[in-house]
């Protein structure tokens, strides 16, 4: 499944370009779901590489501007199979640090859409294999448990998915209409829970995009809630995509969501306990089952599969998953491209000989990086031969390049923002050896911004033997265009929190929340409770001292194509808090700001700790968006 979830979203799809002479050319990724290209060309100005890059012996530190007329060059994408070796090897999806502080998830995304004939209807089974992964260990998806069971048209019920895991693995969950404290019970022992309700009764703050209907989730947690905030079920549900790994629902809305489809105080459900430990007993005797009998080993006589409890106003035979398919993709034709004159930029690694202090007699002048007049040095090529084979995407905020060379040599992708009074050369995050298209290759991951046009090029070889790709260009789709958080310190701040949808602390418009405070710093007696961050105390104060020192963070951010109603920047202790022996939640903030464009201010953060600030889109299912930690003095 991950190398199926890592090409699910096509996230950051882009418009790229590269691979002629020096000029710069289109490409066009020709995957079904990848919206078609439209080239742009313009002049390269000049470029510099900044000493924080680490410019030494064997490195591209040198950059000459040339100009050459080239006809452009299509060339495709990359194939869904290699773009999810490429994903698998390269991206991370685990969540930043600190921000699962009570251990959930505890099993990855299980996305419905997952390319099957039936992903727009496969939430109950999708939901299912979370459930199967956790209690067995089982990886599998909605699609494959999809050809497990005998319904071939629309929803599944919760029966299908039991037909579906005992035909094909052998085992069952329990099955059962239950009431929301027997609900919440079990989540709080350790049971992993599929339920079934109806979206339409959702708040939009935790409902994903527009679909308003029957519907399936995985439970995979509970908070049963405290004085500072309600009880909460961490819920994944299959409509993610991407990195997302679930979230926080209040728990009225799960209820709300589930009575939504029963019609009636319980709640059709599936749980299981996972392995390496004992499941208690929690099933009372007035505990309903869910009508339709046990898992099927052949075909039933009748066409549809049962409906669990009465369907409280929907229609019947409705199951979740009836959610209309979506046509194929038509893929188009290339854009067709007319010869352009453009401005290319040429890597010149012999100038590397012109970085040392003081640099040697007939080297160009000009700062490091950036030359103001025809370098003299010529370039002389012998490193291998290098094939750009394609540039793309499949997730926010991240491009892979994919290429070969014709024998062994050290590899590098320079790139740099194509618009930068001189940009920044930075070089690939990583890059994996992968097979591509059945030959030996390379796939680079470079990190880079959402709507931005990108130049890059390929470098392979070392010292004097380095050769060099032409120069390409790429424009970045949707994502995270700007994400900046600097900490400054408030003298006279504001107090204030609401009650959000998190069990987290929610400030108020404006506000901040009263700093958590060393408890070697005060009198016990005003500690509300202790919280252990790593071997350090700290004391949640009933009210600070008028001296305090409060330190917030200040968050600016920009997202281009994120359908949301709005962002929540979360600010969270990479250390777990421990109260009494037990994980806390105490001591993670966050703070609402607007859609697409704003600035968010979150704190007070306390004195000595490492904080992950992460940025979400509320309505949106790609989960944290982007992060930065910081060290609070």
């Amino acid at each position: 499944m991950a190398k199926l979830s890592a090409i699910l979203p096509k996230l950051g799809v882009f418009l790229v370009a590269t691979i002629v002479g020096a000029s710069i050319a289109y490409v066009v990724a020709a995957a079904a779901n990848r919206p078609q290209l439209e080239p742009t060309a313009g002049t390269a100005p000049e470029y510099v590489l900044t000493a924080e890059n680490g410019a030494g012996p064997g490195q591209i530190a040198a950059f000459d501007l040339i100009d050459a007329q080239q006809d452009p060059t299509l060339i495709t994408g990359i194939s869904d199979d290699d773009l999810g070796a490429a994903s698998e090897a390269l991206l991370d999806d685990s969540p930043p640090p600190g921000t699962t502080p009570l251990g959930f998830p505890r099993v990855p995304l299980v996305s419905q859409f997952d390319g099957g004939p039936f992903q727009n209807a496969n939430c109950t089974l999708a939901s299912g294999a979370m459930l199967a992964r956790l209690a067995f260990g089982i990886v599998t998806s909605g699609s494959i448990l999809r050809t497990l069971q005998f319904d071939q048209d629309g929803g599944t019920d919760l029966h299908d998915l039991n037909t579906a895991v005992f035909r094909g693995y052998g085992v069952k969950f329990n099955l059962g209409a239950l009431l929301p404290d027997q609900m919440m019970g079990l989540s709080l022992k350790g049971y992993g829970i599929v339920i079934q309700g109806n979206t339409k009764a959702l708040n939009a703050k935790v409902r994903f995009g527009s679909f308003q209907g029957p519907h399936a989730v995985y439970i995979d947690g509970a908070w049963e809630g405290d004085a500072d905030s309600p009880a909460a079920y961490w819920v994944i549900d299959p409509q993610g995509r991407g990195n997302y790994n679930g979230g926080w629902w209040p728990a009225d809305e799960v209820e709300k969501f589930a009575r939504s489809f029963s019609g009636s105080d319980r709640i059709a459900a599936a749980w299981a306990f996972p392995p390496g430990g004992v499941p208690p007993e929690v099933v009372p005797p007035d505990l309903p089952p869910l009508p339709g009998g046990e898992p099927e080993d052949s075909p039933p006589p009748a066409a549809a599969s049962p409906t669990p409890i009465p369907s409280g106003g929907l229609d019947e035979g409705v199951e979740p998953g009836d959610e209309p398919e979506t046509p194929p993709p038509v893929v188009g034709d290339p854009p067709v491209l007319e010869p352009t004159e453009v401005g290319g930029v040429d890597v010149d690694p012999d100038l590397t000989v012109c970085l040392v202090d003081p640099p040697p007699d007939g080297c160009p002048d000009g700062i490091e990086g950036v030359f103001d007049k025809d370098p003299p040095i010529l370039q002389i090529d012998f490193g291998p031969d290098i094939e750009v084979i394609g540039v793309d995407s499949s997730a926010f905020n991240v491009a892979l390049v994919a290429f070969r060379i014709d024998h062994p040599a050290p590899v590098d992708v320079k790139y740099w923002q194509s618009d930068g009074s001189p940009p920044v050369i930075t070089g690939a995050s990583s890059i994996a050896a992968l097979d591509i298209g059945g030959q030996p290759g390379f796939v680079a991951r470079l990190d880079v911004l959402a709507g931005t046009e990108y130049h890059f090029q390929v470098a392979a070889g070392d010292g004097l033997f380095v050769s060099t790709s032409d120069v390409g260009t790429f424009t970045t789709g949707s994502g995270v265009s700007a994400f900046e958080v600097t900490l400054a310190s408030n003298a006279s701040p504001k107090f204030g929190t609401v009650t959000g949808f998190t069990p987290y602390l929610q400030l108020a418009p404006d506000s901040v929340a009263p700093p958590l405070m060393k408890f070697t710093d005060v009198t016990p007696d005003i500690c509300l409770i202790v919280i252990d961050f790593g071997g350090d105390d700290y004391c949640e104060t009933k009210e600070p001292p008028p001296d305090a020192a409060c330190v917030s963070a200040h968050v600016t951010y920009e997202l281009q194509g994120i359908t949301n109603t709005s962002v929540l920047v979360t600010a969270f202790p990479t250390e777990s808090g421990v109260s009494d022996g037990a994980p806390t939640v105490d001591g993670i903030l966050e703070a609402e700001g607007p859609a697409d464009t704003g600035a968010v201010t979150v704190g007070c953060l306390a004195s000595g700790l490492t904080y992950t600030i992460a940025l979400q889109a509320i309505g949106h299912d790609g989960g944290i968006l982007a992060s930065k930690q910081v060290d609070v003095p």
